[in-house]
């Protein structure tokens, strides 16, 4: 899927706050950086839109059939998933329950398998539940790295704009393993289940009407922050989504999302 004019505006920025490093000389030359304006109607949201664009645009190959036995108790369904992931996955996957994401869940998916490097290896899958304001879309991401097995739980604004940043990526002629490499979570552990109404749990010390998320990519780093502009029905809320990715210029997707 495409993005119109009218969705989408870029402004190319050179200079600002990225710097890469010269291999000979020590040096810091400012690194280009890309700046992008979306708006997205948060009622096209949906654990299915988010679950074809991942395989569509980061080569996510779904595995049919494995994940319902997985969530049953059944840790040998197939010898694409190790008896410790289907473990982590079933972990996870209680967390999305008790968050009440309990709609809409797809099937189990893969992307990386063709890597050597078993941490760039993802198994994920998605679940939605629906906020006062609209669809709210949770997905969970299991990887190995060291010989564990983690798992990292995106929902809400992040994983918004890992949506529109990846159809983003995908117009500027990025292969599917740059765009998961650049947007996906790997040898990571985070929960971000946040909701629209921003993250209210101020006995972590953090913001109502704001959520901050920052987690590490096969290529990089991705920093999210989302903020509440305007609650409630036709109000909206914009999240800033910045992308680190080696080899590639500083990208920042700014989605203004509607209610």
């Amino acid at each position: 899927m495409s993005i119109s004019r009218r969705q989408f505006n870029r402004i190319i920025i050179w200079g600002g706050s990225s710097f890469a490093a010269s291999a000979t000389s020590g040096i810091f030359f400012p690194k280009p950086a890309e700046a992008y304006s979306l708006e997205f109607p948060i009622s096209a949201l949906s654990a299915d839109r988010v679950f074809s664009g991942i395989q569509k645009y980061c080569g996510a190959q779904p595995i049919p059939g494995v994940l319902s036995p997985i969530l049953q108790g059944n840790s040998n369904v197939s010898n694409k998933i190790e008896s410790a992931a289907a473990n982590a996955i079933r972990t996870a996957d209680k967390q999305f329950v008790n968050r009440n994401f309990t709609s809409k869940r797809t099937e189990l998916a893969v992307t990386g398998s063709g890597s050597k490097n078993a941490a760039d290896t993802s198994r994920l899958w998605g679940r939605q539940r629906q906020d006062k304001v609209g669809p709210n879309v949770g997905f969970g991401f299991v990887q190995k790295y060291e010989d564990q097995y983690s798992d990292s739980k995106i929902s809400g604004p992040t994983m918004c704009a890992i949506d529109n940043a990846q159809r983003v990526l995908a117009d500027q002629r990025l292969t599917p393993p740059e765009i998961a490499a650049s947007l996906l979570p790997t040898r990571s552990r985070l929960d971000d289940l946040s909701s629209w109404g921003g993250d209210s749990d101020a006995s972590a010390g953090r913001n109502p009407g704001a959520v901050f998320a920052q987690y590490d990519t096969a290529a990089g780093t991705v920093t999210s922050r989302y903020d509440l502009v305007e609650p409630g029905p036709k109000g909206f809320g914009r999240v800033e989504y910045t992308i680190e990715a080696e080899n590639q210029p500083r990208r920042v997707i700014l989605v203004t999302v509607r209610f």
